[in-house]
């Protein structure tokens, strides 16, 4: 990209100052394909002495990101790309309702509402893990036990309160 002769070169992405003194990012990043709308890259860096050179980085490094293909090309949910996806595949219809079950049953529940973008390789364990110990997803309801495995199933607190994925 050229600059003009005593001009400067626009800069890619922006910074601006939270009321908080935190710093914002922001980096375009194409297209939403689900909504149709415009994704950007966002990430806050928190205030401090150094918080305006830390800002520098985080905008290098998501503009390194984009260009390279590596960000989310969309802020849609799980739920919502499994919804087009049912829309999409051309699959028989006993597979489609084997799919529309699996769907419904384990990944809305656990992961619907969690942006894609957020869908890494931790979360990911995380979920077989659950998939692999319980079919249907007690996590200590009302003393329901239901498991594919023989290994003893010990309810407490932690199994009481919904799973929050990526987190």
């Amino acid at each position: 990209m050229a600059t003009k002769p005593g001009g400067r070169r626009r800069t890619r992405g922006e910074i601006e100052t939270l009321p908080s003194g935190a710093l914002r990012v922001r980096v375009y990043a194409g297209i939403d394909p689900v909504s149709g709308k415009r994704h950007h890259l966002t990430e806050v860096v928190p205030a401090g002495p150094k918080a305006a050179a830390m800002a520098e980085k985080v905008r290098t490094r998501l503009l390194g990101d984009v260009d390279a293909g590596r960000q989310p090309r969309t802020s849609a949910t799980v739920a919502q790309l499994m919804e087009r996806y049912l829309e999409v595949i051309d699959v028989e219809v006993a597979t489609r309702a084997g799919y529309d079950s699996l769907i419904r049953t384990h990944v809305l529940p656990l992961l619907g509402s969690l942006p894609v973008e957020r869908v890494r390789g931790e979360v990911l364990d995380s979920f077989y893990a659950q998939l692999r110990s319980c079919r249907v997803h007690c996590r200590g309801a009302r003393g329901l036990v239901d498991h594919r495995t023989r290994v003893a199933h010990e309810v407490g607190p932690q199994d009481r309160t919904p799973t929050v994925w990526g987190q």
